[in-house]
């Protein structure tokens, strides 16, 4: 439980309940991480009266927010091991130009990992998680329609995402697994309707789906934005200042240590992605995060004008129309952290996109890219308070839909935050969870 002597002038803070930590809107917090998710958690800090420092070791939105494909699917959010999944790991898991390659050489230190990962790939552990995924980004459209009236300008689109498939029995599984969901608003396409809607598809194509009411953001600009923003109404960013460390007094952190100074807080959000593990165990709260590695790249100026943002069924694929603008993104590679482009997975990327939409990669510059997508073995995020630490939360772990959940991750973690308590039930992220299992 978080307590502090109250400011001058300032009423007395009330202590909260285990649920969170209880301060008044005066609560100074420093958030870790200038990604989308720490960018969010400021926001709605800010909404709800605190003080706000964003140290970022990078540019904000430079990392994991940069060259994703920038979908919002809160209707079809679900977690990465999945029913099935195993059987197509070991399929997968040893060809680099594959869907998901685990690099050989850092396997072995990640069995653990690995092995609990593969343990979740079951019926039971994904209804929950896609159970807890929806209630979470049950929110999110609307957040992110509320950002946006508050000024807060980013290039968004909402007419869906299509799904193209060449083997109909990926098209079958796919909508099987949308039923599972009790998923309402789609279109079945046959082959024609497919084409109807999308006229630059190959030909040869068995059908799609055109999920309805999903969008897409140019993931960037939100970022960039949303730190103008948080300049503007005061909260202070510094870019280029890592975070060594925080200074702890008993099961407390008072200060956030940087190489040129020591920033004091009542409260610390790590939001650092794949990395956050490393400030969560100075406080002994280790976390099991894997970086899943994704890939992009971004064509500017297209010659194809594409009409909606398209999943690649078989490729396993993702293609994103913006403004002057278009990202193929796609593939998982677990390979540790670190930011190594794999010239064979960004080859087996632009030959997936080739076949599925000839002439696709046509145009300006090819801006290739690589990040980290934070992932944990059961496909959950980890959301909340560390149990070895009073005033330190955490925000990580939303592998491929840290753009869906960003905005409804921030709020429930200034809820938690501020007020002691989230709308949200978190119990599902916390990282207890992994404490227990041993």
């Amino acid at each position: 439980m978080v307590a502090r002597e109250a400011r001058a002038g300032e009423r007395p803070v009330q202590e909260a309940g285990s649920a969170g930590c209880g301060y008044n809107s005066a609560v100074r917090v420093v958030v870790i991480g200038g990604g989308i998710i720490g960018l969010l958690c400021a926001y709605h800090l800010r909404r709800l009266g605190a003080e706000v420092v964003v140290l970022e070791r990078q540019r904000v939105g430079a990392a994991c927010s940069a060259g994703n494909a920038g979908w919002v699917t809160p209707s079809i959010s679900t977690p990465v091991p999945a029913p099935g999944l195993r059987t197509k790991m070991l399929r997968w898991m040893l060809r680099p130009d594959s869907p998901l390659y685990i690099r050989p050489a850092a396997a072995l230190g990640m069995l653990g990992w690995l092995l609990d990962f593969w343990k979740h790939c079951n019926a039971a552990d994904f209804s929950a998680g896609a159970a807890a995924f929806a209630a979470l980004a049950a929110d999110t459209l609307a957040l992110y329609d509320e950002l946006a009236a508050d000024g807060v300008e980013f290039e968004s689109r909402s007419d869906g995402l299509l799904m193209a498939f060449r083997d109909p029995a990926e098209q079958a599984e796919e909508l099987a697994l949308l039923e599972a969901l009790a998923y309402g608003p789609l279109r079945v396409l046959d082959a024609d309707e497919l084409c109807d809607l999308e006229p630059a598809l190959a030909s040869g194509l068995a059908g799609g789906i055109h999920i309805l009411p999903e969008r897409c953001v140019r993931p960037e600009q939100v970022c960039a934005a949303t730190a103008e923003h948080l300049r503007r109404d005061g909260t202070r960013i510094e870019e280029t200042c890592e975070v060594e460390h925080l200074l702890l007094e008993g099961h407390r952190a008072h200060a956030a240590k940087t190489p040129t100074e020591e920033v004091e807080a009542d409260a610390f959000v790590i939001a650092t992605g794949a990395e956050a593990s490393r400030l969560a165990a100075q406080c002994g709260s280790p976390l099991p995060l894997q970086a899943g590695k994704g890939y992009s790249v971004t064509i500017t100026r297209p010659r194809i004008e594409l009409r909606y943002p398209l999943y690649l069924g078989s490729s396993k694929i993702g293609v994103t129309p913006f403004a002057g603008a278009l990202r193929v993104a796609g593939t998982m590679e677990l390979s540790g952290i670190n930011l190594r482009l794999d010239g064979r997975r960004v080859a087996a990327l632009k030959r997936g996109a080739e076949r599925e939409i000839p002439g696709v990669l046509a145009g300006g510059e090819a801006v290739e890219w690589v990040g980290l997508r934070p992932m944990t073995p059961d496909g959950l995020p980890i959301l909340g308070r560390l149990a070895t630490c009073d005033n330190v939360f955490v925000a990580t772990g939303h592998q491929m839909l840290g753009v869906t959940l960003a905005p409804s991750t921030g709020k429930a973690m200034a809820q938690l935050i501020v007020e002691g308590r989230s709308e949200v039930d978190l119990e599902p992220f916390a990282a207890s969870r992994f404490g227990r299992r041993g």
